[in-house]
């Protein structure tokens, strides 16, 4: 069986394009470091509140 966790990244829309509020490499460093594997991220950059959604996997 598998479980999943979700890290959630708000950006901030300018002028000049989109800037993330912390690092997503960070983010994927640390969870691999944690046994997590990353799957996926989904940009939510539609929403009233943009945001990255990086989505993990591990063995339970």
């Amino acid at each position: 069986m598998r479980e999943y966790s979700f890290v959630r990244i708000p950006f901030t829309r300018r002028r000049a394009g989109s800037a993330l509020a912390n690092d997503y490499r960070d983010v994927i460093r640390d969870r691999a470091a944690s046994g997590w594997e990353f799957v996926q991220a989904i940009s939510f950059d539609t929403h009233a509140q943009p945001h990255l959604d990086l989505v993990f996997t591990r063995e339970v």
